[in-house]
């Protein structure tokens, strides 16, 4: 018995002297947690860029490097663009659903990465409450330093929970993260839901059977620029489709690429849209579900 402890204390030990990093959610079983900044250093300094905590006007806004733009190619002009029409875009979604943004009102970017659609509401920062979040430190960081003010930001963890109290953002939009969640997705619609108002929105961009089909059989539709679904994405996804015969299934979800692959960061989800009307639709109302909203991504708006 007194071998077994020692064994078991030696296994500890090792297991405490991992680094933080060996400890990460890469694996798809763990789930709480985030790509941190330069975790290949043991220790780093943040410097002060020229002219942070001053106020800017939108032409003045820094733009991020390209390793930041979380595209694959394009020019930082079509980035700044597509950020610019998906935002144009929600914003005529939910205003056809009566929800106009206003002062006072408090936004959130749920899933922000390097500012790309955060940064076009500029204009009503000075009378709103504007945050962003994402998991990705560099991120973060790089919008804490660049582009804050007019905005705020936080970077949070995989583990569905937000630095948020209840009811307090009157808009909250996800534009293409549900199609990377492959687990734990219902958790986070809900703490999605827990920090809405009353009354508030809820706007959510997935891929549904509609982008399975415009992948699969039009390709040549889902181009803007900047955004588009390279060989290799399309490729993935036939060859999983053919093989698990997908189109002969009646599917609520499913998911591909769950680990990491070389060429991808996350998992690719794909769900049926009346699921999703059945599923989330008795958590909150649904109000609009609007195709090609965010190129071949669905857009769904929800009330609390």
């Amino acid at each position: 018995m007194s071998a077994t402890k020692e064994r078991l204390k030696r296994h500890l030990k090792r297991l405490l002297k991992l680094p933080a990093d060996a400890l990460i959610a890469r694996s798809v079983y763990l789930s709480d947690g985030f790509e941190p900044y330069r975790p290949d250093q043991r220790s780093y300094v943040l410097r002060n860029p020229s002219g942070q905590g001053q106020e800017r006007a939108r032409s003045q806004l820094p733009t991020p490097p390209q390793d930041l733009w979380m595209g694959r190619g394009g020019t930082i002009d079509q980035f700044l663009l597509s950020g610019e029409i998906h935002v144009a875009t929600m914003k005529r979604i939910l205003e056809s659903s009566g929800f106009y943004i206003k002062g006072g009102n408090r936004i959130l970017d749920f899933g922000c990465a390097a500012g790309r659609m955060i940064r076009w509401f500029d204009d009503v920062a000075e009378a709103c409450e504007i945050w962003g979040v994402d998991v990705s430190a560099s991120h973060i960081i790089w919008c804490q330093q660049h582009l804050s003010p007019p905005f705020n930001f936080s970077t949070v963890t995989t583990a569905p929970h937000l630095p948020f109290e209840d009811g307090y953002f009157d808009l909250i939009y996800a534009g293409s993260v549900f199609t990377h969640i492959a687990d734990l997705a219902d958790a986070w619609f809900l703490e999605l839901k827990r920090i809405a108002r009353p009354g508030g929105r809820l706007y959510i961009t997935v891929k549904d059977n509609h982008t399975i089909d415009l992948i699969i059989n039009h390709p040549e539709k889902i181009y803007d620029g900047y955004w588009t679904v390279g060989g290799s994405h399309r490729d993935l996804l036939l060859s999983y489709y053919k093989k698990e015969n997908i189109s002969q299934l009646d599917f609520d979800m499913f998911t591909i690429n769950r680990g990491r692959l070389p060429s991808y960061d996350f998992a690719e989800v794909f769900h049926d849209i009346n699921y999703l009307r059945r599923h989330w639709g008795r958590f909150m109302k649904i109000l609009s579900v609007t195709q090609e909203a965010r190129n071949y991504q669905t857009a769904i708006v929800f009330e609390k």
